[in-house]
């Protein structure tokens, strides 16, 4: 599975292999490295320079470490980037406004992927959210059903870098602007209005009307983005 690293930069030798067995399926989600001293001796390298590659993948959520027991491949490699792109997102902060539109970019093509790809089992899953969030009484709880039927419609769209890309900016907004969720989903501003752009919404992805779909996300988004403007001007 490895080998001697040639002229390449050491830590650069050691990502490199790693990273191509994971593509090449020799590493699955879940598979345990070999020990330390294996790979540094099967590549010719020191075992300080294998522990900082295999810290390097850990910080970006490829790799997990396990107290004792080594280092395995992450059951999720599908959200891996979403810890890099965090911080990446954070220190662009300033800009709300771009992160969001960003955000609408994305939330618009899950939509759409979500009414090609989506199930029987899928249809059931996001009706039954959309009950939960209707039988919920406070604000808090409604958020966090709101956010749950979102994640459920970009995991249906099923394109890894996508739903990363989309969490990382969803996460950095909910960081900026502490409670918007919470804000958005109060009775008096969604009573009608989003919960009416949640339940059309779903109704086009199960009835897999992609173009439905696209235009009902996108009018909630431009609801969003208003709850936004009101929430940075208070």
């Amino acid at each position: 599975m490895f080998k001697e690293i040639g002229d390449e930069r050491t830590f650069n030798g050691i990502l490199n292999q790693i990273t191509d067995n994971i593509q090449r399926g020799r590493l699955k989600a879940g598979d345990a490295l070999p020990a330390e001293r294996t790979m540094a001796e099967t590549m010719g390298v020191s075992r300080p320079a294998v522990r900082e590659a295999l810290r390097a993948l850990e910080f970006l959520g490829i790799i997990k470490p396990v107290p004792g027991g080594g280092n395995y491949i992450a059951d999720d490699l599908d959200s891996w980037l979403i810890g890099p792109l965090s911080i990446l997102f954070k220190l662009n902060n300033g800009y709300i406004r771009q992160n969001q539109q960003l955000r609408a970019a994305l939330e618009r093509e899950s939509a759409i992927l979500a009414a090609r790809k989506c199930t029987p089992l899928d249809a059931a899953e996001l009706l039954r959210i959309l009950a939960r969030m209707d039988m919920a009484e406070d604000e808090k709880s409604r958020g966090e059903i709101d956010k749950e039927l979102h994640t459920k419609i970009a995991k249906i769209a099923n394109n890894p870098m996508i739903f990363s890309v989309l969490t990382a900016a969803d996460q950095l907004t909910e960081n900026t602007i502490s409670g918007i969720r919470d804000y958005i989903m109060q009775k008096d501003h969604s009573e009608v209005q989003i919960d009416e752009q949640h339940r059309r919404l779903v109704e086009a992805i199960i009835n897999n009307d992609d173009r439905q779909a696209e235009l009902c996300m996108s009018e909630h988004m431009d609801t969003i983005e208003k709850c936004i403007d009101e929430m940075q001007q208070k």
